[in-house]
């Protein structure tokens, strides 16, 4: 580890992911190698509020999804945004990243890098809010969470950590 990065949580044998396997979730200022990053989120906020998504399988989470082949993670991050909520965002600034990895062998048809694949964690202001945004078959719409309502979200609770770095820069 970097003396820039701090780790928040070690998980193991997260739910969604092949077994066995562990996450990091890492507080950096340092993006890892981009072939290996999957995925790029962000927690974006209009002064203290965070826009959350509510996607239709998971419920309220923040907005974000996949590198597409070619895309630059930041480029993934916003389309992404835009899809789940409509919003423009400001500049990105990375918050940090969650390292994924796998620790046994590649199960077959795995389309992730292996054995380490990075999910990455922006935070932005938002610029814009498209007030027409309708829903999709992924979100089915989208709110602005004041820090009091915020804390009440399983996302963050469950990632509480990287919700508290990303409101104190966002409001300082």
């Amino acid at each position: 580890m970097q003396s820039a990065e701090k780790i928040l949580h070690i998980e193991r044998d997260i739910v969604w992911m092949p077994k066995p396997n562990e996450g990091w979730l890492v507080l950096s200022s340092q993006l890892p190698a981009s072939e290996a990053i999957s995925t790029a989120f962000v927690l974006a906020f209009s002064d203290d509020r965070l826009l959350l998504t509510n996607l239709i399988d998971r419920g309220w989470d923040i907005a974000g999804g996949h590198v597409e082949p070619g895309e630059l993670a930041e480029e993934a991050a916003r389309r992404e945004v835009y899809e789940e909520t409509g919003a423009t965002l400001g500049p990105l600034h990375l918050l940090g990243y969650q390292r994924l990895r796998l620790l046994a062998p590649k199960p077959e048809g795995y389309r992730y890098p292996y054995p380490d694949s990075y999910q990455i964690f922006y935070w932005s202001h938002v610029e814009s809010m498209n007030e027409k945004f309708a829903p999709t078959e992924e979100a089915q719409g989208c709110a602005l969470f004041a820090p009091a309502e915020a804390v009440n979200i399983s996302w963050v609770k469950s990632n509480y950590g990287l919700y508290e770095a990303a409101l104190a820069a966002a409001t300082h």
